[in-house]
Formats: C-alpha cells, sequence, structure tokens
C-alpha cells in the first residue's frame, strides 16, 4: 500500500512568514530610491494574497513568485531592477530559512519513520510563496526527507490540487494504484475531494485544521498521530 501526505496542516504545523516578508519588502523598496509606508506595503501584500487565492481557487494552480512580486510592485507603483527583483523574490520564498522554520506536527517525527518501513510515502502539496525546493529543505533539516519516495509541489507540477495530475503523478512516481493507496491531508475540498476523484481512499487529519465539515469525505479520520497505525491496519 502507499500512502500519500499534504505538508501544511498535515505533516507540518501551518506557519506564516508575513513579518519578515514585509520587512525584505520595505528594505529593497527604500534601497532603490522608491520608499513606501508601512502602511502601503501591507495594503498590496494584502492585495496580492487575493490575488494568489482566486488564482488558487478558480484556476487550481500556484502562481510564481515573479508574478506575486509584479502584482505588488504595480500595486505600489514602484519599481526596482530586474536583478533587484530576483534577489528580491528568492530572500521572499526563502523567509523560513532565515527564521522560524515550521515545525512538524506532535508525532510526526517519530510515526514516519514506522510508517515508511510499511509502506511506500510520498507527499502532495500546494505551495504558497514558499516552494518545493525550500520545503524540501525544511524536511531534510528534521530528517524527515529521505523517508518519503516522491514529492509532488504545485509550482513545479504546474497544477495543484484538487486537480487529478498531483494524485496520478504521485502514484506513477510510487508505482501504485489508486486502489492500493491513501491520501492524508486536512482539507476537505483539496486533499480528500482530489484522492477521492482518482480512486484513492482519503483520510482526514483534524490535529491542525480542525475542518470536521468533511468527514462526508473522509474514509477515515484521525485527530492524534499517536492512532495513525492503528488507523491503517484496521480502520480503511
Amino acid at each position: 500500500m502507499a500512502l500519500t501526505f499534504d505538508f501544511w496542516g498535515t505533516l507540518y504545523q501551518n506557519a506564516y512568514a508575513r513579518e519578515d516578508r514585509l520587512q525584505q519588502l520595505k528594505q529593497a523598496l527604500s534601497r532603490h530610491g522608491q520608499p513606501r509606508s508601512r502602511e502601503r506595503i501591507e495594503a498590496a501584500y494584502g492585495h496580492t494574497r487575493t490575488v494568489w487565492d482566486q488564482v488558487w481557487r478558480q484556476e487550481r494552480r500556484s502562481i510564481p513568485t515573479t508574478r506575486w512580486l509584479s502584482e505588488l510592485l504595480t500595486n505600489l507603483d514602484a519599481t526596482i531592477p530586474d536583478e533587484a527583483a530576483v534577489r528580491l523574490g528568492t530572500a521572499i520564498e526563502e523567509s523560513f530559512l532565515r527564521g522560524d522554520a515550521p515545525q512538524p506536527v506532535p508525532g510526526v517525527t517519530e510515526v514516519i519513520p514506522r510508517l515508511a518501513a510499511r509502506y511506500r510515502l510520498g507527499l502532495i502539496s500546494d505551495t504558497g510563496l514558499t516552494p518545493g525546493r525550500v520545503l524540501r529543505q525544511v524536511m531534510e533539516q528534521d530528517g524527515l526527507l529521505a523517508y518519503f519516495e516522491t514529492l509532488t509541489f504545485s509550482d513545479e507540477l504546474g497544477t495543484a490540487k484538487p486537480n487529478p495530475e498531483p494524485f496520478l503523478h504521485t502514484l506513477e512516481q510510487l508505482d501504485a494504484s489508486p486502489e492500493a493507496a491513501a491520501h492524508i491531508g486536512d482539507l476537505p475540498e483539496t486533499d480528500l475531494q482530489g484522492a477521492r476523484d482518482v480512486g484513492m481512499k482519503s483520510i482526514l487529519f483534524l490535529g491542525v485544521s480542525h475542518r470536521d465539515d468533511g468527514r462526508e469525505l473522509a474514509d477515515a479520520v484521525f485527530e492524534d498521530y499517536s492512532t495513525l497505525e492503528h488507523l491503517l491496519e484496521h480502520g480503511v
């Protein structure tokens, strides 16, 4: 059997690097003679969040950081040189590598090694301003990366959940059929619906996001990783 996991809210606690990114933006604008007030930068940041959310919900894909930054600078009526924009975009993406990195959900670092000894493990994650290349580094720092045979990130694949492609691509990499696989995630509309649409089992994790409004889409539900192994053996 193959198991695939969501990243945010499932393997890792939800985390936000908003303050670091606001500081990066403010400093870059000032360096290039385009200072803006904190209030204006915060408003532009909120605007780009709305743009990102619309694309993700309507088109089911993640927008690249280059577009995010272009939207933000346009909203601020500001311009910076192309090379500086590239450096700023990289700094925005790598915020978690400088500051407080997201933390694994309690129990994950103990349970994942045991699961990897019995199942083929994959990861399917939609990404925002933190791309797959950075999330891999986060997982490696926590000693988790080696236990996953394949990792599928929306910024790399070009499409997001619940579209079938992330699930089917991951299953192909794991050499597993949908009928012999289960996906574990916290969002009913993306994780559970996407898994069910391709014929996988769907398991809802309630320990972080507490989204129990999608229980009808789940083949099983759990709140604590200490119960996951028993659930897989007896409940799915």
